[in-house]
């Protein structure tokens, strides 16, 4: 059978058998029985749709694993090396920025003395060697830039409306009998 012919084939059962769902009403056992028989149908089409769409997802989706296992370890030398360099040329900023801080004071406090006068202060302040925010090179442009960030300091003093309740592990303990103030295992029925 086409493929397109098949899809439409399975909407227009899906069609019919959504419009026999909407019309149903079960007041009495024969009723009942008919919504049963509906039921199983409706469970027939969503295994014929499973299999159809999973017949077509699952070469994709073996072919995507396998993509990502050939370049996994690629990115992840990739990544490493990155990583390295780029803390590499954080530490040298830093060093180089922190002899900058020293010269300067050495500088200014030499000025407030009044050993050197206020051009030449200037001129030596600019002569300080910086590493520049923002480096051209031929394969690209590096910049240094703050991100801010946030870190936690203390637990104790974090309001309550910002903790999250682990539901997973909640649901697990409860369901192992494990009680728990605030939850309760209970049953719900379902067709």
């Amino acid at each position: 059978m086409d493929e397109t012919k098949e899809i439409v084939t399975l909407k227009g059962q899906v069609t019919k058998l959504n419009n026999t769902a909407n019309e149903i009403t079960i007041t009495s056992p024969e009723e009942n029985g008919s919504a049963m028989e509906l039921k199983a149908k409706l469970k027939d089409i969503g295994n014929q749709i499973k299999e159809r769409k999973e017949a077509i997802t699952k070469p994709i989706n073996d072919s995507l694993k396998s993509i990502r296992a050939l370049f996994a370890p690629l990115e992840t030398a990739y990544e490493t090396a990155e990583a390295l360099v780029g803390r590499k040329l954080l530490d040298y900023k830093r060093k180089t920025d922190e002899e900058a801080r020293v010269k300067e004071a050495k500088i200014a406090a030499s000025f407030e003395k009044g050993n050197i006068k206020a051009e030449t202060a200037e001129r030596k302040i600019e002569q300080i060697q910086r590493v520049e925010k923002t480096v051209q090179t031929d394969h690209g442009k590096v910049q240094f830039r703050i991100i801010q960030k946030m870190r936690i300091t203390d637990l104790n003093l974090v309001p309550d409306s910002y903790w999250i309740i682990d539901e997973v592990k909640l649901r697990k303990d409860v369901l192992a009998g494990i009680v728990v103030p605030g939850a309760e295992k209970y049953g719900e029925e379902t067709v």
